[in-house]
C-alpha cells in the first residue's frame, strides 16, 4: 500500500487535459504525459540510470528501477483521473531543473503537490515531492 500512495503522490501523473506544448521546461512537457499514461518506456527514457525520486511528505525514495517497477500499480490508480500541472513562475526553469505545480484529481480524491526536479543533459536525475494539500482549490 505505501507504494501506491507514493505513486499517487509520485510523481511523480492520461488524461483529457492537454498537454503543454511549451512550458519552458521540455522534459516536463513529455513527463507528465507519460506519467499518466503509466509509459514506462518513455518514462525510462526521460530519467538518468541513477535518478532518485523523493516523496518526502512519505518519507519513501525510490530507484529507478523502483519507481518504474511500481508503474503496474499506478496504472490501476489513474483509470478515471486527470491531471494538470504548471511550472512554478516564482522558480525559474534552467536547464538543470525546474519547480512543477501539479493537481492530481483522482475519481475519490484530489491532491496538489510541488514537484522539484533537477536536470542533467536533458534528462531527470532527481524528483522531489512534497503534498501542498489535499485539495486542488488552491490550483
Amino acid at each position: 500500500m505505501p507504494k501506491l500512495f507514493a505513486l499517487l503522490l509520485g510523481a511523480i501523473a492520461l488524461s483529457a487535459a492537454p498537454c503543454r506544448a511549451d512550458s519552458g521546461a521540455p522534459v516536463l512537457d513529455r513527463w507528465y504525459p507519460a506519467l499518466f499514461a503509466a509509459d514506462a518506456e518513455k518514462l525510462a527514457s526521460l530519467l538518468t540510470d541513477d535518478a532518485e525520486i523523493r516523496m518526502d511528505d512519505l518519507g519513501i525514495t525510490q530507484t529507478k528501477q523502483e519507481f518504474l517497477g511500481s508503474l503496474g500499480e499506478w496504472k490501476d490508480s489513474i483509470e478515471g483521473a486527470s491531471f494538470d500541472w504548471r511550472l512554478d513562475t516564482g522558480v525559474p526553469a534552467t536547464d538543470s531543473g525546474a519547480t512543477a505545480l501539479v493537481c492530481y484529481r483522482f475519481p475519490a480524491n484530489e491532491l496538489y503537490t510541488r514537484e522539484v526536479f533537477t536536470f542533467a543533459g536533458g534528462r531527470i536525475t532527481g524528483s522531489v515531492q512534497t503534498m501542498e494539500g489535499e485539495s486542488c482549490a488552491d490550483f
